[in-house]
């Protein structure tokens, strides 16, 4: 495909069409993309359109993210779908040029995506298979064009700027090394000039393309670039000129590069005060007190210069003014020196009483007040207002939450002093409250704030504060100055302060006694029905958390301290999710749906008598939310609390079933009809959960429906489908192999297979679908199949295999020997069958050398497997295979008597899939874009073993009933053994004879 005008237009097309409102133009355009990915040429055309000018800029931005996700997915080669060598080669010689034509502010969002995709590539290329781009980066610097500059800094910087977060490696520190060879001096030089022209007196004209803005893009990016150079380690380049960078220590301000503009003055660089983005100013000087914390964290010994620039960020913010552009600086600034308070070692800087003081007065106390902005946010956007309050993120910390740390930064080292301090601040705001309660309702909620500030001691933001400080009484204060405006009557007190007694009980949940929380649950609840956006959205905020509360790993609280107030905390949380009228708006409070969910997981089966209710509102708001799915947490959650219904009222009450099953289906088949990509993996979870709910030989026509539809090559195209697929389709053949024999869906599925063993993703899966047909499907008819599967499973395995492959085809060997539908003669003849002695190779090679590393979900099936090798195989006593049992026996011992090899088993969390769902935190766990599992619906596990209970006791038995079976032959081979692992082998027969058993 090459980057025709004729191709630009019709790609342009179809991105616009991406944006569409009407979601089948939008479905229609998303698999003409797909498509599109699988034609050489493809990205190298969208990243050609990126950079055109003359198309409109909104498509021009559709592709930019467009093709940043497309690197994400496809340049690993880990999908289905490749990136020819030549089309990365290509692509890699453009985006240096791209990027730096990308540098003008008009285009500064386009060169952040497409410097997102350079990252990512840079992350897998860079240097082994990019050698040049250091080098490219340099040699495309101007002494004289900051356009240029600033787009080869940026390039930069989005290639050096993941370091940051990276965890220490010698392949890490061999790039830095080589990035570090080359790019230093440049980059020093062009710093120096940088600093001579911003240094030009006020009226001198400037270059003509070294504007005071570019110049200022330019400092900004200079320094952020030192920070990514200094993030892993100090260079050698920078220690020999930290003076140069930093100032000489003793020195005045304007002494040392960083030191000079952090206390910088250029009035037409600071942004327009009703600005709310801070402006080239204030991230110069933000970016330059990240560095200062970066360096004080790990580079005090050679910061001697240290001092100066707490004295330097100490006085800018005394001066710096109440504007929220200036929030992202104090934020940084209040990092910095609580971090340097913390570290101990400059206690004196901060010792003195009369210090203390002027830090509470002078920083603390300013930025804990509430500002008008934030007043006019909770009233005009009060989603967002939550946001900022409750989920702290460097990028959009408050002055509030910064001041708070800084606060408990001070508590670490100055407890008695910093907290007298505060409480008597606290008594004077609440005084001033109290004389006139409706005009100085701010007093009180900052004095609320403070009392937070000095009672935490430690926090996190799942469990709440978990320590306090013992020189503040927190009961005795709600008590005496929060509860009052707790249970206040609707508009009597400001709705702020309210939010403020539900954010105080949010805050120190744990501290409550279970009599103190369950006596203001119905406070909390009756908050859920109030008007305003956040006290309802708090309400709910606080009891999910209070619901989660655990003391000794378990819940604190039961079903039955819910029972009665569960269907009016539903009710009231349904009616304010529905309030929002358009999809978009009634998924915009994912809160609201999060608290129905604890609330069905902590009422389980109480909710059986009102659950059609519950029910039908839950599924009239998926079918809203999926004309339009926005949010993906409030997706999750949404079904999440389906799931759960089911689970749980179905446990107690079978006869249910039916009722869910009418319900939901009609809502899928509109979400599976209208192809919504986003819900169908979730749908398809319900479907199996649904299923699996009833009896095992029991295929309903519903569900025989299904059958020919799953089968369907799109809905495995989708990567986020497929898990779930799977899973159903397990369920499906479990209940309906006869149907699906006859119906001749064996083949069908085996062409899924053959798709998923080849996917490095999804090869799992392939093992699942296939062990199924194995245990429920007659084996003549899976017969004629079985020599392609193994060829299939055996080529993969030839080709580096991960380890995750490995220990999947152990267990499917394992499997496969250990289920009486097809046991272990089956598989030795037909690995043979390949190629004669190939089973040995495998077995030694593959299989025992695996079975100490398996998780602890796969060994129980791995040992009643090797248990049948032993002694339900008649191949394994012939001439050619005798010599295996022996080691075989050894495994099994093994997994008997030594600790598993936890080396391997990254998956041990997988084996808990009954897990108490009170541990269910979807948010906590994280969203995979793909495919995000719904916890409640899966209960338990099929066992194909299960008449087995103890897996050493059924060996012993197998074993001793062999040996009756074959006199002599099965105690000579045991002897053999002996002579290889004495001690273990005693022990196993000294076991059997123990239970009764003996070998003859």
């Amino acid at each position: 495909m090459n980057p025709s005008p004729e191709t630009l237009t019709a790609l342009s097309t179809t991105l616009a069409s991406t944006v569409s409102p009407d979601a089948a133009t939008r479905r229609a355009a998303e698999e003409q993309l797909r498509q599109g990915e699988k034609q050489p040429g493809f990205l190298i055309v969208v990243l050609t359109l990126v950079n055109t000018a003359t198309i409109d800029m909104v498509v021009r931005q559709t592709a930019g993210v467009y093709f940043k996700n497309a690197v994400k997915r496809l340049w690993t080669g880990e999908e289905d779908v490749q990136i020819p060598p030549e089309d990365k080669a290509s692509i890699k010689t453009n985006l240096v040029p791209i990027m730096i034509e990308l540098g003008t502010p008009a285009t500064a969002r386009l060169q952040s995506q497409i410097g997102e995709a350079l990252s990512m590539i840079a992350s897998q290329d860079f240097p082994d298979q990019w050698e040049g781009l250091v080098d490219e980066l340099v040699q495309s610097l101007s002494p004289d064009n900051f356009v240029i500059n600033n787009g080869v800094l940026a390039t930069a910087h989005s290639i050096f700027r993941r370091w940051r977060s990276q965890f220490r490696s010698d392949r890490l520190y061999s790039e830095i090394n080589f990035v570090l060879s080359r790019f230093c001096q440049p980059y020093f030089e062009l710093f120096s000039h940088v600093d001579r022209l911003l240094s030009t007196p006020a009226g001198q004209p400037l270059p003509e393309n070294a504007s005071l803005p570019l110049l200022a893009q330019s400092l900004l990016l200079l320094i952020e670039l030192f920070h990514d150079l200094s993030s892993q380690d100090l260079p050698p380049f920078f220690e020999e000129n930290l003076n140069t960078f930093m100032g000489t220590p003793g020195g005045d301000a304007s002494d040392g590069w960083l030191r000079k503009y952090l206390s910088w003055e250029r009035e037409e660089l600071k942004g327009d005060d009703e600005d709310e983005a801070p402006g080239p100013l204030q991230k110069i000087r933000g970016a330059i007190c990240e560095i200062t914390e970066l360096y004080a964290l790990k580079y005090a010994d050679e910061f001697p210069q240290l001092q100066s620039f707490v004295q330097g960020v100490w006085n800018m913010l005394t001066t710096v003014g109440p504007g929220t552009r200036e929030d992202l600086l104090v934020a940084a600034a209040l990092r910095f020196l609580s971090v340097v308070v913390k570290m101990g070692s400059h206690r004196e800087m901060f010792a003195a009483k009369e210090t203390l003081n002027v830090f509470c007065q002078q920083i603390i106390l300013p930025n804990m007040s509430l500002r008008q902005h934030e007043e006019e946010m909770f009233e005009d956007d009060p989603a967002e207002y939550i946001r900022r309050d409750l989920e702290v993120a460097t990028e959009s910390e408050t002055r509030r939450q910064a001041a708070t740390e800084f606060t408990r930064a001070l508590m670490e080292n100055f407890e008695k002093d910093v907290t007298d301090i505060i409480k008597g601040y606290i008594t004077e705001y609440l005084q001033h409250y109290a004389s006139n309660p409706t005009e100085q309702w701010k007093s009180k909620d900052t004095a609320v704030y403070l009392l937070t500030s000095i009672a935490s001691r430690g926090a996190t933001q799942q469990l709440g504060v978990t320590s306090t400080n013992v020189l503040v009484d927190v009961v005795d204060f709600f008590g005496q100055n929060v509860f009052s405006d707790l249970q206040a009557a609707p508009g009597s007190v400001h709705p702020i302060l309210v939010v403020d007694a539900i954010k105080f009980l949010y805050t120190f949940r744990n501290q409550l006694t279970k009599d103190q929380l369950i006596s203001v649950l119905p406070l909390l609840v009756q908050h859920l029905n109030s008007d305003n956006y956040v006290i309802y959205s708090y309400a709910a905020i606080t009891i999910e958390r209070i619901l989660f509360i655990k003391v000794d790993r378990q819940t604190l609280f039961t079903q039955a301290d819910v029972r009665p107030f569960a269907e009016n905390i539903l009710m009231a949380l349904f009616s304010n999710i529905e309030k929002g009228g358009t999809p978009e708006k009634i998924a915009e409070n994912d809160y609201l749906m999060k608290c129905a969910m604890r609330t069905i997981i902590t009422a389980r089966q109480s909710l059986t008598p009102v659950y059609e209710g519950v029910l039908n509102r839950l599924v009239n708001i998926l079918g809203e939310i999926s004309k339009n799915p926005s949010n993906p947490k409030f997706n999750q959650y949404c079904f999440e609390s389906v799931s759960a219904l089911i689970r749980f009222v179905c446990e107690g009450s079978p006869a249910a079933l039916p009722v869910f099953e009418r319900s939901i289906f009609g809502p899928a088949q509109v979400i599976l009809a209208q192809d919504v990509a986003e819900f169908i993996p979730y749908i398809f979870q319900l479907l199996a959960q649904l299923l699996e709910l009833h009896p095992s030989n029991e295929l309903t026509p519903e569900y025989q429906a299904l059958l020919g539809p799953l089968l369907s090559a799109q809905l495995w195209e989708q990567r986020g489908n497929i898990p779930a697929l799977a899973r159903i389709w397990k369920a499906l053949i479990m209940r309906g192999a006869s149907a699906i024999a006859a119906g001749g869906q064996v083949q069908g599925l085996l062409g899924i297979f053959q798709r998923l063993v080849n996917s490095k993703i999804n090869d799992v899966y392939a093992y699942e679908l296939v062990q199924a047909l194995y245990e429920f499907v007659p084996l003549d008819v899976m017969r004629p199949f079985s020599q392609t599967i193994f060829m299939l499973l055996l080529t993969r395995l030839q080709s580096k295999p991960s380890t995750q492959f490995s220990q999947s085809f152990l267990y499917f060997l394992c499997f496969l020997c250990a289920i009486d539908n097809v046991g272990p003669d089956f598989v030795i003849t037909m690995i043979d069958g390949i190629q004669p002695g190939l089973f040995g190779n495998i077995l030694t090679g593959v299989v025992l050398s695996n079975t100490q590393k398996a998780p602890a979900r796969s060994r129980k099936v791995i040992e009643v497997g090797l248990t049948k090798a032993l002694s339900k195989s008649e191949a394994i006593l012939t001439e050619s295979h005798t010599q295996f049992w022996v080691p075989i026996f050894l495994a099994l011992l093994d997994m008997f008597n030594l600790p598993q090899d936890i080396t391997y088993t990254a998956d041990g969390a997988a084996a808990a899939v009954g897990e108490d769902l009170a541990n269910l935190d979807p948010e906590e766990a994280g969203f995979q874009s793909s495919f995000s599992k719904l916890g409640a619906s899966e209960k338990s596990v099929h066992d194909p073993v299960k008449d087995v209970v103890d897996e050493k006791l059924f060996a012993s038995k197998e074993l001793a009933r062999r040996s009756r079976e074959k006199p002599g032959v099965i105690s000579a081979l045991v002897q053999q053994a002996k002579q290889a692992e004495e001690a273990g082998v005693n022990n196993f027969v000294a076991y059997m004879a123990a239970n009764g058993q003996s070998l003859a």
